[in-house]
């Protein structure tokens, strides 16, 4: 179980000194590691360094955009489904479980909702600058936040279906697969859970900075990657801190599966780690380069790993 203030050396994870990446062995990090190593499934490429990912939970997709402006949608096997090529500058996308659409923030202020062949149904212009978007495992509604502290839900037909405020601009939201509520943090000092109509579930306060933001499909737990507090968890249901994991690294990425079985977590200082819901370690990598994202499968059984770079890589897990 998880226990509040859990800060034992036993639940400390190593920060070992990072790989270096060189051309005769690339990928040699992967299976030297402690653990049991995980395989690497596939890998691709994108044309310039990566902005952001995400994960289609029940297709096994991944939509990807780029710094050149390219939207790309892979398979479950990393092949390119469809590439869209545009002049806008993203900073956000979104991807649903079930792959019917997808949206993208970009030029600051516009959000624009697409089909699976990566073309734009609608765009809208904001009145602030988008600092987060999510849209629901059905591809029916999308979330935005902006720095104003204003946050809108949209149809996929481009119709308002709420507007509220929060009393921080929330930078990390995450729409839930079974209620219609969504998870909102801002980089400091909040956490909450919201109905889509604006009304608050609750509220809490976060202690720490806040990295990035992860919760399970039913929002009974809610995972914050707090920098040097380590991976913080929420109750989804209360709001209240059930305790945190504690690691010699700088936690700032965070993700997790459609449920509470495992969690995957990245440093700044470049280390991976992937645990069970006791805090017990199942592996740990130094890649050799920085991580722009990681997301989890469902089951927890794979990992999908997007660098700074462009390149983007399956990791799966033994069973």
């Amino acid at each position: 179980m998880w226990k509040r203030g859990w800060k034992s050396s036993a639940n400390k994870w190593p920060n070992d000194e990072c790989h270096t990446m060189n051309d005769g062995a690339i990928d040699d990090w992967v299976y030297t590691g402690r653990g049991v190593s995980p395989t690497l499934r596939w890998s691709f490429t994108v044309d310039a360094p990566l902005i952001d990912i995400r994960l289609g939970r029940e297709t096994g997709e991944v939509i990807a955009a780029d710094a050149a402006g390219v939207l790309s949608l892979l398979d479950r096997r990393g092949r390119v489904q469809s590439q869209s090529r545009t002049r806008h500058r993203y900073q956000r996308v979104a991807w649903s479980d079930n792959g019917t659409a997808g949206a993208a923030a970009y030029d600051n202020v516009m959000v624009g909702w697409f089909d699976r062949k990566l073309q734009f149904a609608w765009t809208r212009e904001m009145p602030d600058e988008v600092t987060a978007i999510s849209i629901d495992p059905h591809g029916t509604h999308l979330a935005i936040a902006m720095a104003n502290g204003v946050n809108m839900v949209v149809s996929a037909e481009n119709k308002k279906y709420s507007r509220f405020e929060s009393v921080r601009p929330l930078r990390y939201i995450q729409l839930l697969a079974t209620s219609r509520e969504l998870i909102g943090a801002a980089d400091h000092g909040l956490v909450g859970r919201y109905a889509l109509t604006g009304n608050i579930v609750w509220t809490e306060k976060s202690w720490s900075n806040v990295g990035d933001m992860a919760a399970t499909a039913d929002g009974r737990h809610v995972f914050l990657a707090g920098f040097t507090h380590g991976a913080q968890l929420f109750d989804g249901q209360a709001g209240k801190s059930r305790g945190s994991f504690v690691s010699d690294g700088t936690v700032n990425l965070i993700a997790c599966g459609f449920t509470k079985k495992h969690l995957v977590v990245s440093t700044l200082e470049r280390q991976l780690f992937f645990i069970n819901d006791d805090g017990g370690l199942l592996w740990h990598l130094a890649p050799p380069e920085d991580i722009t994202r990681v997301l989890m499968s469902p089951l927890g059984d794979w990992i999908i790993c997007g660098f700074a770079s462009g390149r983007i890589i399956r990791l799966d897990n033994s069973r």
